[in-house]
C-alpha cells in the first residue's frame, strides 16, 4: 500500500497595496500536527528551542536589477561588487554546480561532492575578486535582503521567553551577524553556525574556516560539539524550520522527544514533495504569523 496523506490547503487572500496575495499552507496531517503542539505545550517554554535555515527561510527572497536574489552571498553576486571579474565567474559556478543542490535522482554522496567542491571554489574565488569586510557591509547596508514579514515578532517572542534559536546556514556568518544586529534582534539567545572568514589587517578575506557548511551537509553538524549544547540537552522539544528538504537534517545528532518542521516551498511542483516530508508547508512568499502563533500556543 502506497503511503496515503491528508492534506489540507488554508488559502488565505490579503489586500496590499491594491494586489492580492494568496498565502497558502499545507498540512499532512492536521490531527497528528496539532497532538505535536499540544505535547510541546506541557513543557512550556523551558523544554523548547528552534532550529532554522537563514536564507530563504528567516529572510524573503529580494529583487536586484529586476531579478530574485534569495541569498546573502548571492547579494554579493547581483550587486556587482567585488573584481569586475566576479559575477561571471560566479555564475559559472551557480550554473556547474547549482542542480546538484536540489536533485535527488543524483546519488547523494555524489551531490555531497559536487556542493563542496562548489563552495571551496567559490571561496578561492572571493579571495581571489578581493573580498572585502567593506564589501559585506555595503550589500549589509543596502538592505536589499528582508526578514519574513512578522520574523522579527518571532526572535522578540524567543528572546522575551528565554528560547534558544541555532540558525544553521550555509551564508557568512558574518553577514548574518550584521543583518540580525541591524534588526536588535541578535540577542544572547541567538546562536549561528555558518561559514567563517579569517580577513587579513586591512580587512580582506584570506580563508574559509573549516568545516565548510554548505546546503547538504547539515546532516553532519552535530550539535553537541558546540558550547551551546548544554543549553540545549533538556530542551527536547524542536520547531524546525527550512526551505529545503535537507534541512530536515539539521535534527541528526539530538535525541528529542517532540519535534515539529515547517518549511516555506519556492516552487509549486515541489509542494507535495515537501508535504511528504515536513508537517506544514507554506508558499515562498508567506510570513511568519502560523509560527509566532504556534510559539503562543507552546508558551
Amino acid at each position: 500500500m502506497p503511503k496515503r496523506y491528508f492534506i489540507t490547503y488554508s488559502i488565505y487572500y490579503l489586500k496590499y497595496r491594491g494586489w492580492s496575495i494568496c498565502l497558502m499552507k499545507l498540512i499532512s496531517n492536521e490531527q497528528k500536527t496539532q497532538e505535536i503542539i499540544a505535547k510541546m505545550a506541557n513543557g512550556g517554554a523551558n523544554k523548547l528551542h528552534i532550529l532554522s535555515d537563514f536564507d530563504k527561510t528567516i529572510t524573503a527572497v529580494s529583487y536586484i536589477n529586476g531579478k530574485p536574489v534569495g541569498s546573502l552571498i548571492g547579494q554579493l553576486r547581483a550587486g556587482g561588487y567585488l573584481t569586475a571579474d566576479y559575477a561571471a565567474a560566479s555564475y559559472e559556478l551557480f550554473d556547474r554546480y547549482s542542480h546538484f543542490e536540489h536533485d535527488t535522482h543524483v546519488p547523494r554522496e555524489q551531490r555531497m561532492h559536487h556542493m563542496e567542491e562548489w563552495w571551496q571554489k567559490h571561496h578561492e574565488l572571493l579571495i581571489k575578486c578581493r573580498l572585502n569586510r567593506h564589501d559585506m557591509d555595503t550589500v549589509m547596508e543596502s538592505a536589499h535582503m528582508k526578514l519574513r514579514d512578522r520574523a522579527n515578532v518571532f526572535f522578540k517572542i524567543l528572546h522575551q521567553y528565554h528560547i534558544p534559536i541555532i540558525i544553521i546556514s550555509g551564508g557568512p556568518a558574518y553577514m548574518i551577524e550584521r543583518m540580525l544586529s541591524q534588526a536588535n534582534l541578535l540577542t544572547d539567545n541567538v546562536y549561528i553556525v555558518a561559514n567563517e572568514y579569517e580577513f587579513d589587517e586591512a580587512g580582506y578575506m584570506t580563508k574559509a574556516k573549516l568545516p565548510i557548511i554548505h546546503s547538504l551537509n547539515k546532516y553532519e553538524i552535530i550539535l553537541r560539539e558546540f558550547p551551546f549544547f548544554a543549553e540545549l540537552k533538556e530542551r527536547l522539544n524542536v520547531i524546525l524550520l527550512g526551505d529545503q528538504i535537507d534541512d530536515l537534517g539539521m535534527i541528526e545528532g539530538f535525541d528529542y522527544e517532540n519535534l515539529l518542521t515547517i518549511a516555506f516551498s519556492h516552487r509549486e511542483e515541489d509542494e507535495q514533495k515537501f508535504a511528504d516530508k515536513f508537517d506544514v508547508v507554506f508558499g515562498g512568499n508567506d510570513n511568519f504569523n502560523f509560527i509566532n502563533e504556534t510559539l503562543k500556543q507552546i508558551i
